[in-house]
């Protein structure tokens, strides 16, 4: 009975959240820092410091002329490097690796890093409501670029007719016109439109205004170079890593917009952890509600829909359990249950008496 009503109370919280999850990562989820290390010997190169705004990034210059060996020892990626300054790029807890993406110490390499054209497009779509915006880096082969892209549009084309918004979502400015009788967890957080809506940015691999970004979106993955990438990211530049342009299906691609526009939950199956990238962006200028609500639990992991082990499509334990989200069960029944199981309860207490 124990584990029964522990099970019960978390499948009634993790139902309680209508907001789709691409906005509730939007509106709520904030990014993990990156580090940024700049390795240089004698004086700090001006040009080559900066002070974090509006970045998911921490800044540190270590000059090489001042610390021990031990010190020297402590600095992870340090072996990489061949001349100074230089940096090193540290990835957040999210990632699945902990080694350091290293650049050369130019001025153009730290703004390369910290912004470029394509970010700041992302950041635009992702401001106007778009759930998902789908990067997809072209390799050589063109033939396999414009196939990946059509079935990318298709499939983008027919999930946004599909896939619907769960009922029950509440506008920040309709809080005082619903009653009073409802849960904070599915109101908005800002005024951004509220829709099902995916956009598609093509950027070549070679773009050298993209050079960095490119690096830190596919963490540095190595692929066939004749071979396209597809990046989806949301929230607040999350993705759930790169899909080899070869491997991706149609339904991958359904799948994981299923579940980036469905209920939001507590509870999510264990798969590929996804991890955040580095943007500069005032989130909060644009989602600032005046709303003030109490946080829950995010999901911390993103469905698998990038697994190796497994074709996307012979992954059927994943898709059952993605889709697990669209369950919806009326009010009524999820208030009676506390009451069913004390009922339960004071009945086999009885009987065993």
């Amino acid at each position: 009975m124990k584990h029964l009503l522990i099970f019960l109370l978390v499948t009634v919280s993790s139902l309680a959240c209508q907001v789709p999850v691409f906005r509730y990562a939007l509106e709520r989820w904030q990014p993990d820092p990156f580090r940024l290390q700049l390795i240089h010997q004698g004086e700090t190169p001006a040009e080559l410091t900066v002070t974090p705004k509006y970045l998911n990034l921490e800044f540190e210059s270590l000059n090489m002329d001042k610390i021990t060996p031990n010190e020297r020892f402590a600095i992870v990626g340090l072996e990489k490097l061949t001349k100074y300054p230089a940096f090193l790029l540290h990835p957040p807890e999210s990632w699945e690796s902990n080694e350091p993406l290293v650049f050369p110490g130019t001025r153009s390499a730290l703004e390369s890093i910290l912004d470029s054209p394509l970010r700041n497009r992302i950041k635009k779509d992702l401001l106007n409501g778009e759930s998902t915006v789908w990067v997809l880096i072209e390799g050589t082969d063109q033939t396999a670029n414009d196939a990946t892209f059509n079935l990318l549009n298709d499939t983008l084309q027919k999930a946004s007719r599909s896939i619907k918004i769960p009922k029950g979502v509440i506008q920040a400015n309709q809080i005082g016109k619903v009653g009073e009788d409802i849960d904070l967890d599915d109101v908005l957080r800002s005024s951004i439109p509220l829709k099902i809506s995916f956009k598609i940015e093509r950027i070549k691999s070679s773009d050298p205004a993209e050079e960095s970004y490119l690096r830190i979106l596919t963490a540095d993955r190595n692929s066939p170079p004749e071979e396209p990438l597809v990046v989806p990211i949301f929230g607040r530049g999350r993705t759930p890593g790169p899909l080899l342009g070869s491997s991706i299906t149609a339904e991958a691609v359904m799948t994981a917009c299923e579940y980036l526009c469905g209920a939001c939950s507590c509870q999510v199956k264990s798969g590929n952890p996804g991890y955040d990238l580095l943007f500069k962006a005032n989130w909060q200028e644009k989602l600032q509600s005046g709303l003030v609500v109490i946080d829950k639990s995010l999901p911390t992991v993103l469905p698998s829909f990038n697994d190796e082990s497994l074709p996307a499509q012979e992954s059927p334990i994943e898709k059952s359990s993605l889709k697990s989200y669209g369950v919806s069960f009326p009010k009524t029944l999820l208030l009676a249950i506390p009451l069913i199981l004390v009922m339960g309860t004071i009945f086999l207490l009885k009987k065993s008496n």
